[in-house]
Parts: structure tokens; sequence; C-alpha cells
């Protein structure tokens, strides 16, 4: 009894001991977790982009309208402020070409005015030749960059960006500090190893698109290094953006124009210049209404709604709701004559065939994507509206030569439009006319 006893009271003096000693011991390790499954993504085999623009003026040719741009409209005997639209399409295909060549056609809906298909031609890539030396100028002249609705220039405006300065390492600093957009680009022959494009040299091209086009519906792409692609569209064209211009006393130039529904955000640029001294080059003009430093700039350019939502916010460009902004007395004072520019940026619509597959394990196999990008233009000369520029006389009209190999006559450089095209040459640097390439008569 007594042995019992006491092995009692050794086993109870023990038992904190054990307790702590069980405690003391590590927990066991939970089991692991699975590896996620990493679904299996296949790039699209082909692409296909749709660029719709709606122009009114003198808006057209992307950001800046060329003097070739503004006399085509005048030749063609195009209303002043009439609504004209344009449509750019570009098609990327990675599959191999069943039979040479490739081809490929837009089949399109009834309400594009335009019959029923449009053919997408490839385009000849260039061969590589040797480029051969040409008798370029050193860069020469200057460019003053003004930037910001209101009456007045901002303080510090304008930057002077001298070119022979530039050429020689002394870029000022910050030049582009102020602009980060991003663009995407269209399929080309650049990226992919088929490409079509419209438009191009077949009928459709050369009549246009018309003014009553619309491409909401149905539309299929069927070629022979492409899956098949359908897609319906229910964006359409935008509408006209009318521009009004108005010259204030102090002598800056106000610009007014309508509100479009679709608008994700406006940009408006002015171009311009003075002179062109052969010693020291010309004076270039270039204004924004972008709220930071901005030239030549890519706001003016298709950009995708998020991105627009962005740069409204970074004030690069001006709200959708807004509607007016001046052109400061000081750019104009610097460069009396000049174009005016103003781009309202719109919707897209996307679309990625087959939807992704629900179950990780199954690779997302894309077979196409489509992007339908819209964009309203407007511009001119600035301070004139289109109705006042067009009601000149007959002589103020270009014409054409009536002389079969007659020179072209020698530039007018007091005109509007004609300095912008020349002067931004002879900035960059390149090969002078000499004077009897141009009839001065």
């Amino acid at each position: 009894m007594r042995r019992i006893l006491m092995l009692t009271m050794a086993a109870t003096l023990l038992m904190p001991v054990m307790a702590q000693g069980q405690a003391r011991r590590p927990a066991p390790k939970p089991a692991a977790r699975p590896a996620a499954i990493v679904q299996k993504v296949i790039p699209p085999k082909a692409v296909y982009w749709l660029s719709a623009q709606t122009m009114t003026g003198f808006g057209m040719g992307g950001n800046m309208p060329s003097p070739g741009d503004m006399m085509r409209m005048a030749m063609s005997g195009q209303q002043p402020g009439a609504m004209a639209k344009s449509l750019s399409l570009d098609l990327g295909g990675k599959l191999p070409v069943a039979t040479p060549p490739p081809l490929a056609r837009h089949l399109i809906p009834a309400g594009m005015n335009m019959g029923d298909l449009l053919f997408l031609k490839s385009p000849q890539r260039a061969a590589a030749t040797p480029s051969e030396p040409e008798d370029y100028e050193p860069p020469k002249g200057r460019v003053l960059l003004f930037w910001g609705c209101g009456e007045t220039a901002r303080t510090g405006q304008p930057v002077v960006i001298d070119f022979a300065k530039m050429a020689a390492g002394q870029v000022p600093p910050g030049l582009f500090a102020g602009e980060r957009v991003r663009i995407a680009r269209p399929p080309s022959t650049a990226g992919w190893p088929n490409h079509g494009h419209w438009p191009n040299d077949d009928r459709a091209s050369r009549s246009g698109v018309p003014a009553t086009a619309s491409l909401i519906g149905d539309h299929a792409v069927r070629g022979n290094y492409i899956p098949e692609i359908d897609f319906s569209l229910t964006k359409d064209f935008m509408g006209a953006l009318n521009l009004d211009q108005k010259k204030a006393p102090s002598g800056a130039i106000a610009l007014n124009w309508n509100q479009l529904p679709d608008a994700t955000g406006h940009f408006a640029s002015f171009m311009g210049g003075e002179g062109d001294d052969p010693a020291k080059g010309a004076t270039l003009v270039f204004w924004s209404s972008s709220e930071s430093q901005t030239f030549i700039s890519a706001l003016g350019d298709y950009i995708a709604p998020a991105e627009a939502a962005r740069l409204v916010g970074t004030k690069q460009l001006m709200p959708p709701t807004q509607t007016n902004c001046a052109i400061p007395k000081e750019v104009m004072a610097a460069a009396p004559n000049g174009l005016v520019s103003l781009v309202a940026h719109g919707p897209e619509e996307n679309f990625l065939f087959p939807p992704r597959p629900a179950d990780p394990k199954i690779a997302w196999d894309q077979q196409y994507a489509v992007k339908a990008r819209f964009v309203a233009r407007a511009g001119g000369p600035a301070g004139m509206n289109m109705a006042e520029m067009m009601g000149g006389s007959d002589e103020d009209r270009p014409r054409r030569s009536s002389r079969r190999g007659a020179k072209p006559k020698c530039e007018d450089r007091s005109s509007a439009g004609s300095p912008v095209g020349g002067m931004i040459g002879g900035l960059l640097g390149g090969r002078r006319k000499k004077t009897e390439d141009c009839d001065p008569t």
C-alpha cells in the first residue's frame, strides 16, 4: 500500500512537467495548399481596327490639317463647314496564307451606303535599299512654345527652342516632361506577317465615305490569312464638331464649340509662324490647350476613353463638358497667320473572341480582337470661320495651272496656311528648292 502511495505522489509531481513538455512541442504544420492554376493565354491570330473620323471645316489629316488637305477640300467643291467622314481599316493576321497572294475583305452593313464590301489590300513591303547621301542643311530656326487657355499667356511663356542649340546638344530642360500620353497603334506591316489596309486604290476608296454612312450593324471580315471575324457595332461616327472663332479686342482668339454626347475630352492647338530668314531660319509658334507644357502633341491622336479620363484629370485634355477656350494674345502677336485644330475624343468598342473560359485549366486560345475607335475634328485658319474664308472671289481660290509641264507657283509665305509645312522643314533641316524650281510670276 505504501508503494502504491509513493507512485501516486510521484506521478502527481511529474504531471506539470509532462504538460509543460507537451506545450513546448511545435504545432503541426498545416497541409500545403495546391499551387494556383495559371491559365494559359494564347494571343489572337488576327487583330482588326476601325478608325472613324468626323471632320468639319479643314479639320482633316490628323492633329493639324496640311495646306494640301485644305487645297484638296477647296478643289473638290466641299461646302464650308460641311461635315465629312473618313474611315481607316487595318487588319493584321498571323495565319499562313492559304493560297497566295494575301486577300481580305470587309463585309459591311447596308447603312454604310458603300456597297457590299471593302477590299483590304496588302501593301507591298519596300525592299531595303542603301540610302543616297543628300544635301541637307543643318537645322536652324526656333520655336516659341505656349500652352494653356486664356486671353493672356502664363508667366514664363514662351519657352524658346533653338534648333541650332539643340543640334549642338543644348536641349531645354524638361522639354517633353509635361506629357505622358499612352497611344495604341493599329496593326501594320511592321508587326504582322500579313497586313490589309483600306482605303487603297479600289473604287470605294476613290469615292470616299458618304456623309450619310452609318457603321451601326453587323460586320464580317474574311481572308486567307485570318480566322473568320464577326462583330456588331452599336457606336457610330461622332456628330459634327462645329468650331466658332472670334478675335477679341486684345488680339486673343476665343474658341467656342458644341458639346458632343460621346466626347471623352477635348484638345485644341495652334501652329503658325512669321518670316523665313535665310541666315536665322524661320520662327514657328506652337500653342496647345494643355495645362502643362507640350509640343507637337500626341494629345490630338486617337486616345482611348480610360486614357482620356486620366488626361482630363491631369488637365492635359479639356473635359468633355468644356466648350470654350482662348488662344492668348501673345501667341497671335508672335504669329498672326496660322492654323487652329480642335479634337473631340470619342468612345471605343472592343471585341475579343472567344470569351475567356471560366475553367483555368482550359487554355484561352484567342482567335481575334477587334477595336472600333472614334474621333471628331474641326479646324481652319486662325481667327476665321469657314464660311468667311470661302466667301472670297474666284481669284482667291486655288486653281490648277493650265499649262502642261508648267513649273509650280512659288510659295506665298504671307498666306495663312502655306508657311507651316515649309517652316517645319526648315527648322528640322532639309534641302532647299532652287529658285528656278518654281515660277515666281
